[in-house]
């Protein structure tokens, strides 16, 4: 991927999504000091599940439930706070158990509704917005993927990871920077966002979307 598609997904992202903008007023609004406690508060969730089914109405999940698999489980959160999906070593079997297993818990807080798979990306990804990639159905079909934990810690998140570097090191090539530099120019020229919040904005302009000037 070319650094500049990424770039031009943001802009297209805003212009085409009428949705687009629950996002960031969601991660404005959110307390992210009562996320760093380990005891989240029903607000916090209650402010988060309103956000996701703006997006995704079917979601089913359980605020009480989700507090307690969040907050039973928040070391294991926290010491993913430092990961980026760019620098991240995903072949790291460590790692990758982290990710998937935190993935199946949350997956779970609709107790034995459903399994949410959808909303589980989006909401690991509001939480630790730097590692987690956003992913729905058109885009699991769309890289050949299915859901579950398993494949996307150990599929998903690679594939996504050696799409981010490539654009990192066009950019790279192109401007003449290091690349430090680099991640930091594609994200100053979308708002700040990170690179994992670009790649799904990205794969959705891409393959829910199927838009020309990004396929």
């Amino acid at each position: 991927m070319h650094y500049a598609k990424l770039i031009k997904a943001d802009h297209l992202f805003y212009d085409i999504e009428p949705r687009a903008h629950f996002y960031d007023d969601y991660m404005q609004e959110r307390n992210n000091e009562e996320w760093q406690t380990g005891n989240v508060p029903l607000i916090e969730v209650s402010k988060l599940f309103k956000f996701v089914r703006e997006w995704e109405y079917h979601f089913q999940g359980d605020p009480a439930v989700f507090k307690r698999i969040y907050d039973s489980n928040y070391e294991i959160i926290k010491s993913l706070s430092t990961e980026t999906i760019e620098d991240a070593d995903l072949d790291d079997p460590v790692l990758r158990r982290k990710v998937r297993y935190i993935f199946d818990r949350i997956a779970d807080c609709a107790g034995i509704r459903r399994y949410e798979s959808t909303d589980t990306s989006t909401i690991l990804h509001t939480i630790l917005p730097k590692l987690f990639i956003i992913w729905d159905n058109t885009i699991k079909k769309g890289v050949k993927v299915r859901s579950r934990g398993a494949n996307y810690s150990g599929v998903f998140l690679l594939k996504m990871q050696r799409e981010l570097n490539e654009a990192i090191k066009t950019c790279m090539r192109e401007n003449r920077i290091n690349r430090q530099a680099a991640i930091s120019f594609i994200e100053t020229q979308c708002g700040g966002k990170t690179l994992a919040k670009l790649a799904d904005e990205y794969n959705y302009l891409k393959y829910a979307k199927k838009h020309p000037d990004i396929i």
